[in-house]
């Protein structure tokens, strides 16, 4: 399933990644894509950011991004021209708790999405 973000979100026609982190990703136009889970006291859910493949640091993104779920895995990302970049996503728990994450891009909800399920 894809999920397009209007045109609200241009600040210019082209993006290159600036920085990566546990937290997000940055664009050097200042867009972020983020992630968001209230944790329980059991659970570390989160997007694996950092596992994003070198190669995407090559690449333009217009600022109208595209989103695909992979279920129970993560999400891919990429524009129009581009390859589709692969984002895992993790539920390190005992296996009671949620397992899935909100993806973010600029603050407003892009989907929700189950992670893999890693048991302690």
């Amino acid at each position: 399933m894809q999920y397009g973000l209007d045109t609200i979100f241009r600040r210019s026609d082209v993006m290159k990644i600036k920085e990566v982190n546990t937290n997000y990703i940055l664009f050097d136009n200042g867009s972020r894509i983020t992630f968001d889970h209230e944790q329980d006291c059991c659970e570390t859910n989160y997007a694996d950011f950092e596992q994003l493949e070198d190669l995407a640091l090559e690449y333009e993104f217009e600022n109208d991004l595209i989103f695909e779920v992979v279920p129970e895995n993560g999400f891919r990302f990429g524009s129009k021209g581009t390859p589709m970049f692969f984002i895992p996503c993790y539920s390190d728990q005992n296996g009671y708790y949620s397992s899935d994450i909100d993806i973010f891009y600029d603050g407003r909800h892009v989907f929700n999405v189950d992670c893999e399920e890693r048991i302690y």
